[in-house]
């Protein structure tokens, strides 16, 4: 072994010189048996080389501010046992220049607490909420390295892979799952190397302890609720095979033969108590959960158990013998909507170009060809993209995307391709597959195929004609099966005739085409849109929907959305994130959006008429009917109604014109 190791728990600042020409060694792949480098160092700096971390890093990567929003409402729990006890060593630490820290289970800082010039020095290498102290991407790290240890540990200056991370001490301990005993985050206390204490590790160890006992109180309170809520459902199925789950997808009680369920239906349940199936962690959302939803999970077989104070988990009720469906019990709530079931479900709107869209993708979908969606950028090709491979002939396949117009040519086709080990600088050892070998089986996404360089088409025409991958930099034929889906929003004809895009590629890819409509083609699904995101963000965010002042919903309506569903969801979601209670008002659109909506001539909702208020009343209703396309629900929202409201003031219509 070129590198001499020691095993020490805690560093020694003593050994500062020695290790810093470990490192300066093992950078240059050049032995070393001088000792002094403890195992865990080493081992993750070996971690990091097959890892291809880059030593001169300057500062870790920081979640977008949505995704940081995202991470704590799905940690929520974590978090909230975590706070008292953090509390509690921030006091202990008060004047000891530190940062106290709680991670998710990437690695990912999702709360911060410390002295304020610890905080400044640390927004210089983004040790600050929202940074990501994977080992994999900045590197030896206590965050990281107790992460890929599952152990606590203790991480000394010298001792850090990169660089600019070296005046850094830090101590970290792993927070398990007090009934999986999975990873559930880390407690990190961090702070320059001048603050180092030997005994900050044990302080870590006991706090992450701490944390996990308050989890398991937590846990042992809901189990409760939970069970009780569903025992008599164990009696009503004792023939079936009954498994109860807690709202983060754990098993918590079985009854029946897990065994007979796995032969009959496919199931692939774990069988401890405690084992996780991440469809079913009601913590996540909707989306989330669905994606990660096994093949095997059907959804008649769920029920959400709920109480006056939300959802509690979900039982699953699987037939043994005579497959029957079990009728749904008082206590729980059918988890499943047809329109689950569907894969176009989650592309809104009831427009006639939509639907004929659908329809056209509905057809499409079995044939196992390839096929080109055409269409204005944020028009929802990937969606649709999706919704064709879920519909095909290999749904269970994998469903890779690759955006064609987003990388250099080089990067392009070590990503299409794949590489072997040594085909260029910084390959990874052992090689890399390509995004064909990963599609194997499935979809292959190819997005903004006309940007695709001229140069690259040849290579992927090869494999689309022989179904053959070559990486680079190696010999080797790899046979795949992919169904290619690529999508463009510029005219490959005319790509064609100006000499940038192949025309036997083009033939090659568009053996069938569709053509997605932009927003501004059907203006009558904006609003169906907009409630869409509003409940899904309700749920991302932990709130109930929120409610849009009229200025807000009519400047909605009205714009042209350029950048048509993408630019939509971006603005309200930004105007959902920023508005305070539970109204979103006109002051949150966008500038461009508000002034649009100025220079814009009246809108023609209300004649001016000079009649009375019924007739104005009138008016009003027949309006937004024929916005929402003869939807009345939609129209009821629009004018602040309630559906049955509506219904009683069209029958007062109707009768009225009648008596004339």
């Amino acid at each position: 072994m070129p590198f001499s190791q020691c095993g020490s728990l805690v560093p020694r600042i003593g050994d500062e010189n020695v290790v810093a020409t470990a490192w300066e060694r093992f950078l240059q792949d050049r032995p070393w048996s001088g000792g002094g480098v403890r195992d865990v160092v080493l081992d993750s700096w070996q971690r990091c080389r097959s890892e291809a971390v880059d030593p001169a890093l300057r500062s870790a990567p920081g979640a977008a501010s949505e995704r940081l929003r995202q991470l704590q409402w799905q940690n929520r729990d974590l978090c909230a046992a975590a706070r008292p006890v953090l509390d509690g060593l921030r006091d202990i630490l008060r004047e000891c220049g530190t940062l106290i820290m709680l991670c998710d289970q990437s690695g990912t800082i999702i709360d911060l607490n410390g002295e304020t010039r610890a905080r400044s020095a640390g927004e210089d290498i983004n040790l600050a909420t929202g940074g990501c102290w994977s080992e994999a991407v900045i590197g030896t790290n206590a965050i990281g390295t107790a992460i890929a240890t599952a152990a606590p540990v203790q991480i000394y200056a010298s001792e850090h892979f990169c660089m600019d991370v070296k005046r850094w001490t830090c101590a970290a301990a792993p927070i398990l799952d007090p009934l999986a005993r999975t990873l559930l985050g880390v407690v990190d206390v961090s702070g320059v190397k001048e603050s180092f204490h030997g005994h900050t590790l044990a302080l870590v160890m006991a706090a992450a302890k701490q944390i996990e006992g308050e989890l398991a109180r937590h846990d042992g309170l809901l189990h409760g609720r939970l069970l009780a809520r569903a025992i008599d459902d164990f009696s009503r199925y004792a023939s079936d095979c009954v498994v109860l789950f807690d709202h983060r997808g754990r098993v918590v009680k079985t009854t029946g033969s897990v065994q007979s369920a796995r032969e009959q239906h496919g199931v692939r349940l774990p069988f401890e108590i405690g084992g996780q199936v991440p469809g079913l962690n009601l913590a996540q959302p909707e989306l989330d959960r669905r994606q990660q939803r096994p093949e095997w999970l059907r959804p008649e077989w769920q029920r959400l158990i709920r109480d006056e104070d939300g959802e509690l988990g979900t039982l699953l009720v699987i037939p043994l013998g005579a497959a029957r469906r079990p009728p749904a019990p008082s206590s729980v709530k059918p988890a499943a909507a047809p329109e689950e079931t569907d894969p176009f479900a989650e592309i809104i709107g009831s427009s006639e170009s939509l639907r004929m869209a659908k329809s056209r993708a509905r057809r499409i979908a079995p044939l196992d060809l390839p096929v080109l969606l055409l269409g204005e950028t944020g028009a929802g090709k990937e969606l649709f993209a999706r919704a064709v491979h879920r519909s095909g002939s290999r749904p269970g396949g994998p469903f890779v995307a690759v955006n064609c117009g987003a990388l250099t040519r080089e990067l392009l086709a070590s990503e299409l391709f794949g590489y072997s080990e040594g085909a260029f600088t910084g390959a990874r050892k052992g090689g890399l597959p390509g995004k064909f070998e990963q599609a194997d089986g499935g979809t292959l996404f190819l997005d903004e195929i006309g940007e695709m360089p001229l140069d690259m088409q040849p290579h992927l025409l090869r494999v689309l004609q022989d179904g053959i991958v070559v990486r680079l930099g190696d010999t080797r034929e790899r046979k795949v099966a992919v169904r290619i889906v690529a999508a463009t929003n510029r005219d490959l004809l005319a790509e064609v005739e100006a000499g940038r895009f192949r025309e036997d590629l083009f033939h090659r890819l568009c053996v069938v085409s569709l053509k997605l409509p932009a927003l501004r083609e059907r203006p009558g699904d904006i609003e169906a849109v907009i409630a869409h995101l509003n409940e899904r963000l309700a749920g991302k965010y932990g709130c109930p929907p929120k409610q849009l002042s009229p200025g807000a919903r009519e400047a909605l309506l009205r714009y042209r959305w350029p950048g048509n569903i993408r630019e939509l969801q971006n603005v309200f979601e930004a105007m959902f994130a920023l508005s305070e209670g539970e109204a979103i008002d006109d002051s949150l659109l966008p500038p461009h959006i508000a002034a649009d909506m100025l220079a814009a001539p009246p809108a023609a909702a209300l004649p001016a008429l000079p009649g009375r208020l019924e007739d104005l009343e009138q008016e009003a209703i027949q309006l937004a009917i024929s916005r929402a396309n003869g939807n009345l629900s939609r129209a009821a929202r629009a004018l602040g109604i309630a559906r049955s409201t509506l219904y009683v003031k069209l029958a007062a219509i109707k009768d009225g014109a009648a008596a004339r």
